[in-house]
This record gives structure tokens, C-alpha cells and sequence, in this order.
């Protein structure tokens, strides 16, 4: 039985280690913050995302040789992981938007897939302080987080009702069509709380602050959701596209091409049935 304690512990130090790179350079200066739009409309980049990256590849390569390894800032990992039992996919910094403007809400992940399911994953939230860790697998859940200063706690979502619901959204990528999801499930401005980083939008879920992310669009990668799902998972919340199918994570594909609902559990049906003539007005759906 694989209890992934080795790995789980490997990617905790890289984790922290990328976390004090980050933060060095974030305070190093706007010459050094300095942030560059990537080809395609594929976002910004940092020297901190290229190095970081360029790392946690190196490291998870030579700890795991016979492993994948996907990074967001690597061109050419996707081909050579198609097939391979074990992918790692790696997010050096998940919000660099917001890291480039010395903001807190952007985080460093790690994640690993076994067979195609999100089974370790560890979202390291070094500008505010928070590393997050969760293991998913028939036999073994378990999610923590710890805060500077503080001792390790577990996670665990909220039990509020579907009148109660607290959305998490984008502060960086507002969008009309997350005002229509607030309209369709009743959800008053004072409940959506704007973070930067998928990461961190998922960690509120995990950790009870709010209940239900919902990305309208494409956009989002592997690499984005990869260790938060497995946070999520190993609490027993819940993430799919917008039509209720699960997330698929294939190298071959490596974006959420259908868009992403996560939520913390109890609920995940009945938002999508409240938001799908939304969705069916957004997309045509997958099924025709």
C-alpha cells in the first residue's frame, strides 16, 4: 500500500525552499519584480517563476527518476509524460499577477497524479504565511495546514446551507458571468471574497471560508488545480467542469477546456443545476 510519506515530505521542503526564493525576490525591487507577458496571451511571468521552476523540475526528476514531471514554465514536459503512471505537475507560482504586484494571495504547488487521479498535493501560500498539504487515496485522507508560528490543523469545509453559500472569485480576471452565478444562486456581494490564484481560491473551500469557485471559461491547467484538488478531495469537497464531469488530467491535454466548478461538497449538484442555463448560454456543451 502506498502511503506517499516519502514524497509528501520531499515536496514540503522543496515547497518551503521555493516559498523563501519567492519572497526574496519580491522583495528585491521592481527590477527584479519586473513581469513579462508570455506568448499567446498565457499570462505574466517573473524571474522567480522561470528559477523556481527550473528547480522543483530539477528536484522531483532526481528524486523520482522514473516519474513525469509537468511544469507550467517547462515547453516541452507534456509530450514526454503522456502515458507514464506518475505525473507530477508543478505551478511554481499559481497568481503571479498578484505576486508581481506584491500582493500575498498567490502560492506555490506541487501536485501528483497516479493513474490519472490528483492523489498528493501540497499549495504553499508564502506571502501569507500558510502551507497547506492533502493526500487522497482509497486508503488514506488526510488535509492540514499549517500558519507561521502555529501548529499543524486540519482541514475541513464548511456544513453550510445552499442559502448560505460563500463564493470565491478572481481578483485579478473579474468577470460579468460571475455576477450572473451570484444572481442564479442568491449569493449577495458581502459573500464573494476575491482572491488571486487558483490555489488559494480552492484553499478557502478546503479550509471552510467559502463554499463554491466557479471559472466560467477555459483557461485554467493542469498545473493549476492539480494539488489544490487533491487538498480538496481529501476533505470531501468536490470539483468538476461546469456540466458536472470530472476533471481529467491527461499531459496530452492539459487545459480545463469546459471550465471548473469546485465546491465543498454537500451542495455541488444543486449549483449546478442552478447555474447550467447559464453555463448552456456560455458554451455549447461538451455532450452536443
Amino acid at each position: 500500500m502506498a502511503t506517499f510519506d516519502h514524497e509528501l515530505r520531499l515536496v514540503l521542503s522543496l515547497a518551503r525552499e521555493a516559498g523563501a526564493t519567492a519572497l526574496a525576490y519580491q522583495t528585491g525591487g521592481a527590477d527584479v519584480m519586473q513581469a513579462r507577458d508570455k506568448p499567446d496571451d498565457a499570462g505574466p511571468v517573473t524571474r522567480a517563476d522561470t528559477e523556481i521552476n527550473a528547480r522543483l523540475v530539477a528536484a522531483l526528476k532526481a528524486a523520482f527518476p522514473a516519474d513525469a514531471v509537468v511544469a507550467e514554465e517547462s515547453s516541452d514536459d507534456a509530450a514526454a509524460a503522456a502515458g507514464v503512471p506518475r505525473c507530477w505537475y508543478v505551478d511554481p507560482i499559481d497568481g503571479t499577477a498578484e505576486y508581481a504586484r506584491g500582493e500575498t494571495c498567490w502560492a506555490i504547488q506541487i501536485g501528483l497524479c497516479v493513474a490519472g487521479e490528483p492523489v498528493l498535493g501540497v499549495v504553499h501560500e508564502a506571502g501569507a504565511g500558510r502551507l497547506s498539504w492533502g493526500i487522497c487515496t482509497p486508503d488514506r485522507r488526510e488535509a492540514f495546514t499549517l500558519d507561521d508560528g502555529g501548529a499543524a490543523s486540519p482541514l475541513r469545509t464548511s456544513a453550510r446551507s445552499l442559502a448560505e453559500l460563500r463564493l470565491v472569485s478572481s481578483l485579478s480576471h473579474a468577470s460579468p458571468k460571475t455576477l450572473e452565478v451570484m444572481q442564479a444562486l442568491g449569493i449577495p456581494p458581502e459573500r464573494n471574497l476575491r482572491l488571486g490564484s487558483v490555489g488559494v481560491k480552492v484553499g478557502t473551500i478546503a479550509r471552510g471560508e467559502a463554499d463554491l469557485y466557479v471559472h466560467p471559461r477555459s483557461g485554467t491547467k493542469l498545473w493549476d488545480t492539480c494539488a489544490p484538488w487533491a487538498l480538496l478531495r481529501a476533505v470531501g469537497g468536490v470539483a468538476t467542469d461546469l456540466w458536472g464531469n470530472p476533471l481529467v488530467y491527461d499531459p496530452r491535454r492539459l487545459g480545463h477546456d469546459n471550465g471548473l466548478v469546485a465546491s465543498h461538497g454537500p451542495h455541488h449538484a444543486e449549483i449546478l443545476a442552478a447555474i447550467r442555463p447559464l453555463v448552456d448560454t456560455w458554451h455549447r456543451s461538451p455532450h452536443g
